[in-house]
């Protein structure tokens, strides 16, 4: 299933970039970026409880023109977050993240953009109580859209929120430097 989802999205973007009718402008070409994100699971272990451990990853991307762009994401957990089952505090941290997206992107002025992501994204998570753990591997399509301010010509900031799995959501804040 995860490789269907990734050769769907290689072959969209392969298409925008085939429809795109801009040439590349200045600053596109490749990039790599940093990210923190808040990961908010849903009902967890069916506790009913939402647990939102956090995130520092890598981005690696390539602009295509200044509409369509490829992105490989990798992270790896950096904070924890508690949840509470039957007087137990079990503790809920991402051993890693990675993720493969088309985006697309509107410029709304020189600077600001607003895009959308599309693609897959595969997980695993740590469940612990004392020296006890557990972990669970999950793999998903995933969609989202955000905001890009453009600092310098070769630099940028941007803010994201994302379905991840069906139970799973972040909401990011990232950087990314053009070279």
């Amino acid at each position: 299933m995860l490789k269907k989802i990734v050769a769907t999205t290689v072959l969209i973007t392969a298409a925008g970039i085939a429809c795109a009718q801009t040439s590349r402008p200045a600053g596109s070409g490749a990039y790599l970026g940093a990210s923190y994100a808040r990961v908010t699971v849903k009902n967890l272990m069916s506790a009913g409880d939402d647990v939102s451990p956090s995130t520092l990853g890598a981005v690696f991307g390539y602009d295509f023109n200044q509409h369509v762009a490829l992105e490989a994401r990798v992270a790896g957990g950096v904070g924890s977050d508690t949840m509470n089952l039957m007087g137990a505090d079990f503790h809920v941290k991402f051993n890693r993240l990675a993720g493969v997206y088309a985006k697309w992107s509107q410029p709304i002025d020189e600077a600001l953009s607003v895009y959308g992501i599309f693609g897959a994204t595969s997980g695993k998570v740590k469940v612990s109580l004392g020296s006890i753990s557990d972990s669970s591997s999950k793999s998903s399509a995933s969609f989202g859209a955000g905001l890009s301010y453009q600092i310098t010509h070769s630099s940028a900031v941007s803010i994201e929120y994302a379905r991840l799995y069906s139970d799973a959501n972040a909401l990011s804040v990232a950087t990314r430097f053009n070279f």
